[in-house]
């Protein structure tokens, strides 16, 4: 416990990105990918300043972090592939998601959590980051924030073609779950 207690909660936000003039405050990325146990969990010593819930339709949300809705975005949609799925994330959900990181303040703690933290959450981080760098940069700084990601096809499809990467993002989805990250090949 005085571990936990000694490390400040920019040391566990440590941000992926110094400096990110692409962001229209500047955020330079400062966010945690975790379940929603982990969530429930941790909010004392994480205190994120913003949230994206992710979770199924008609599921209910526990004892989660207290923010005023306009810092806590709740996505619905479900953990499948298939886009025909009814409980598929849509384009929406994306955009409404990339909305939502475009307001976020330059001090921002973001935290991003599904029922499991696996695939749609780190789906969805994945292609936050990639609108910030190349995706292959995106795909290393997602594996070092959340190594055992399986990010969700869908989702990471639909982020791909929300920023006109051809392919290229889920490409480097592929690549998970990896033990150790290694670089592409050229």
């Amino acid at each position: 416990m005085a571990l936990a207690a000694a490390v400040t909660t920019d040391e566990l936000y440590h941000p992926v990105l110094n400096a990110n003039p692409a962001h229209p405050s500047g955020w330079p990325i400062r966010v945690i990918v975790s379940s929603q146990t982990e969530a429930r969990h941790n909010r004392a010593l994480w205190a994120p300043t913003h949230l994206i819930s992710i979770r199924a339709p008609g599921s209910r949300l526990l004892s989660m972090i207290e923010l005023p809705p306009e810092r806590h975005l709740e996505l619905y949609f479900g953990d499948t592939t298939d886009p025909d799925a009814p409980d598929a994330a849509s384009a929406a959900s994306i955009e409404q998601s990339f909305a939502f990181v475009d307001r976020l303040p330059k001090d921002a703690h973001l935290l991003v959590h599904c029922l499991r933290g696996i695939g749609r959450a780190t789906a969805l981080t994945l292609g936050i980051l990639a609108r910030y760098m190349p995706p292959e940069e995106a795909a290393a700084a997602l594996h070092a924030l959340r190594p055992e990601a399986k990010p969700n096809r869908h989702v990471v499809n639909l982020s791909d073609t929300a920023l006109g990467l051809k392919g290229k993002l889920a490409k480097q989805a592929l690549r998970f779950p990896a033990k150790v990250w290694k670089p592409g090949k050229a």
